[in-house]
């Protein structure tokens, strides 16, 4: 206290000065309509400009929130869009209908972790069991095809990429239904290859490809990237294509992971035709 009497009697002087100086432009800011709406004018552009700052840097660490709310508000209209294209394209009799339409659940995720520059690539992402993710789940962003749930533990999962030397996805070209399989060469993380698709086709630069739907990892028509380049595969009855992929991996923030009620069943059903067959022989 003994200091600030002292720091207040060394500039007394000053001090006085300042406070006579405000006490006048008060007065003459009262007294004249000019220098009144000059000063309002001013002061809220000044004090607009600070709201601005203080709201951009509030909003900047609500961010978080905010993405993580549209991820999740995205998930549940992809859902939506796929029941209704189930519903349209399906036609199956019976109880059968709304379990089949509605079999797909999305559930959003954030990656905290992504390598492209790797032959086999993997994903992390903040989800796990405790959030009832599985492995075997599809993975989807935004644009298109992610990959597939390879590992949980109680809060995360690691995921297959795409881009991954040793894992493809079952494929359709939209236009004429042409099936086949998309599958990273190693090379470019922005294209991929898609194989077995015979020479009889007729395909055209930037047809649409997405998934068939043949497995139980991801509803039919999830995109997963478009035709840039076609060529005889020499010796072999199918094109070589070039794949652009929808989704670029390098900019990943948020994913959807895909559950399938109906993919234990279908899955063991398979699997037991299978085994079926090999007894017969």
């Amino acid at each position: 206290m003994h200091k600030l009497f002292q720091f207040l009697y060394r500039y007394r002087t000053f001090i006085v000065f300042a406070l006579l100086q405000i006490l006048s432009l008060s007065f003459v800011v009262q007294s004249n309509s000019y220098q009144s709406a000059v000063y309002f004018n001013s002061a809220n552009r000044i004090s607009g400009r600070v709201l601005l700052v203080i709201n951009n840097v509030y909003s900047y660490f609500r961010l978080q929130s905010i993405n993580d709310q549209l991820a999740k508000e995205n998930a549940e209209l992809r859902q939506l869009l796929t029941a209704k294209r189930n519903i349209q394209e399906q036609a199956i009799p019976g109880q059968s209908v709304y379990l089949r339409n509605h079999a797909f659940q999305f559930k959003s995720a954030r990656v905290i972790n992504n390598s492209t520059n790797r032959f086999n690539n993997y994903l992390t992402l903040d989800k796990g069991y405790d959030d009832s993710i599985k492995p075997g789940m599809g993975v989807v962003s935004p644009l298109g095809v992610v990959g597939k749930v390879n590992a949980c533990s109680n809060h995360f999962s690691t995921v297959i990429s795409l881009l991954h030397g040793k894992w493809a996805v079952s494929a359709q070209i939209e236009r004429g239904n042409i099936d086949g399989i998309v599958k990273w060469d190693g090379k470019n993380p922005r294209y991929a290859q898609m194989l077995y698709v015979g020479r009889h086709h007729q395909l055209k630069i930037n047809d649409t490809i997405v998934t068939s739907g043949f497995n139980s990892v991801y509803p039919k028509g999830i995109a997963i990237g478009k035709v840039k380049e076609i060529a005889m595969d020499e010796g072999k009855p199918f094109y070589k294509i070039k794949v652009l992929l929808s989704t670029d991996f390098s900019k990943l923030s948020y994913v959807y992971i895909i559950e399938n009620y109906l993919s234990v069943e279908r899955d063991s059903l398979e699997m037991d035709t299978l085994q079926l067959g090999s007894a017969k022989k």
